[in-house]
């Protein structure tokens, strides 16, 4: 084509055409005795040596820079200037553009998803003209029915969106059901909210962390499961859960079952606990929510694990053994404590929380206040539970031994009073602080509520009645009212205390301690204890001295 314009723009002026006659001048007009013409001749070669020349240097420049800016260029400019047959330039369809709704079915889908595979952009949302709000996504993989509604809450504009499933395995009638279905539920206002206007995980659990630290500060007692919660929340929940809602979590239970199955292989006590974390969480926040079903819990298809209460008791033959390990103890606050709890019978919890204040030296009783049944327990104090006592309140302040640090001396050791409490202790005046893990640090064989069990196993060999133990242990009275249960202690006060003391001589005997001739409390040599020291600093009035 190139070569026949170059023979029509050059044969002209050889051949000496007047301009008149240009017009009429066509390559097909040549015949074939003008062809033979050795002129005709002569053009074609010149012709021929110009377009072979012109194709070699075009050659050589489309590999420079400017060739290849011209040739970038040029290809813009015929994407600019293409153009359809009127002229115009054309209109791509937008998947997202609005289209006039169709009655759609199995044919007219089928038809569509053909045409969206031969022209991508034909592909797109497709309104039913059935049933509104309805449409069938064509994408470049899957087909999809989708159900968007648009409306107005008290005032604010709003809009649901649910995916009711993949066509063909979801038929035309049956996605038109399910659309109404949803749609009398949005209009009900039990639908699940969208993702945005639905409770969040970590909101929600953020809340029920408040909550449980409202429940234990309204209890008047330290808030240790919050703080457990909170590191089981930091470790394993929110890294797997944190941008989840508790909508998505109760839809997909088998995700959770999963997680839990992978945490249970390695920890699974901690797993049981997140997953009880999790199940309590969504139970308060569907008590606000409708939307949320208490009976569709996240952890339904978890099978949790039974907590399994130790049995674990001090036989006779071992109180020796549990002995040795007791005295080996340095700290005088837990040496008392896990002796107090042995001769008590107190729950560890409650034990730990017991107050200065709570100790009656004139009555010879201590309370604990806001048992595990939400009430007081009023405990006679024999001269063996003094000394228990006596041991942690008049105990040396706590200490820090400090040695093998830089600047120090090969050798040098430094002993230093704490001038902080104990990050355990939640008030200044208990009678033992800083508890909490005393049993796991001791090294003693049975401490905690092993030895609550022993404190029973020693009262039955006693042959003390069963309500005496039951009012000595905390214990409500099965089928019998408070107020009766008051009285009852009130006229067995005097049999309370006998069977106190009675059981206190018998561990004594057991761990092969013996108090003084007046049975009382010995006293510690005069220097400043824990109590005295920390009141000087408070400037408040110094405890009553047990003795």
């Amino acid at each position: 084509m190139f070569r026949r314009l170059l023979v029509l723009s050059v044969m002209p002026r050889r051949l000496k055409i007047p301009a008149s006659e240009l017009v009429k001048w066509h390559h097909s007009d040549i015949t074939m005795a003008q062809r033979n013409d050795p002129v005709i001749d002569e053009i074609f070669r010149e012709v021929d040596l110009d377009s072979k020349a012109r194709i070699a240097r075009h050659a050589a420049e489309e590999h420079t820079p400017q060739g290849i800016a011209r040739k970038a260029a040029e290809r813009e400019r015929s994407r600019r200037a293409r153009t359809t047959h009127n002229g115009k330039a054309p209109v791509h369809s937008d998947p997202n553009a609005k289209r006039k709704p169709r009655l759609l079915d199995e044919d007219s889908i089928e038809a569509l998803r053909e045409f969206a595979d031969d022209e991508p952009r034909l592909g797109g949302y497709f309104p039913d003209s059935k049933v509104f709000g309805l449409s069938i996504f064509l994408g470049a993989k899957s087909t999809v029915w989708r159900f968007r509604q648009q409306g107005r809450n008290k005032g604010k504009r709003s809009s649901v969106f649910k995916t009711l499933g993949n066509w063909p395995a979801v038929t035309t009638d049956e996605a038109r059901k399910q659309a109404l279905i949803y749609s009398g539920a949005v209009a009900a206002g039990t639908a699940a909210p969208g993702k945005r206007q639905a409770m969040p995980f970590r909101a929600a659990f953020e809340n029920y962390l408040a909550h449980l630290k409202a429940q234990a500060e309204a209890k008047g007692k330290p808030p240790r499961w919050w703080a457990n919660a909170c590191k089981l929340s930091e470790a394993h929940i929110m890294p797997q859960w944190d941008g989840w809602t508790l909508a998505e979590m109760s839809q997909n239970p088998r995700a959770v079952k999963t997680w839990h199955a992978k945490l249970s292989k390695t920890i699974p006590t901690t797993a049981d606990h997140c997953a009880r974390l999790i199940r309590a969480c969504y139970r308060e926040e569907a008590r606000l929510d409708r939307t949320l079903n208490p009976a569709a819990s996240p952890t339904s298809g978890i099978r949790l694990g039974k907590i399994k209460v130790s049995k674990a008791v001090l036989d006779f033959p071992d109180f020796s053994v549990w002995r040795k390990a007791w005295d080996k103890i340095e700290n005088a606050v837990h040496k008392g404590y896990h002796l107090a709890a042995l001769l008590t019978g107190c729950r560890p919890t409650e034990l730990a929380m017991i107050r200065e204040s709570d100790i009656d030296l004139d009555a010879r009783r201590m309370i604990i206040r806001n048992a595990k049944a939400g009430n007081d327990i009023s405990l006679p104090i024999t001269g063996e539970i003094a000394f228990a006592l006596a041991m942690a309140i008049n105990a040396p302040p706590q200490t820090i031994t400090m040695k093998g640090l830089r600047g120090m001396k090969s050798g040098e050791v430094r002993v230093i009073e704490r001038k902080k409490l104990h990050h355990e202790i939640a008030t200044p005046d208990l009678v033992f602080p800083g508890v909490r893990q005393a049993g796991h640090r001791a090294g003693i064989p049975v401490s905690g509520n092993a030895l609550r069990h022993t404190f029973r196993s020693i009262a039955v060999s006693l042959e003390i009645s069963e309500m005496l133990i039951s009012f000595l242990m905390g214990h409500s009275l099965q089928g019998v009212s408070a107020r009766y249960t008051n009285e009852l202690m009130i006229a067995n006060s005097q049999a309370l205390r006998e069977a106190q003391e009675k059981i206190s001589r018998r561990i004594f005997e057991l761990l092969g301690l013996t108090l003084g001739p007046h049975h009382d409390a010995p006293l510690v040599p005069d220097t400043p204890n824990r109590v005295e020291a920390s009141r000087k600093k408070s400037k408040a009035a110094a405890p009553v001295r047990i003795a």
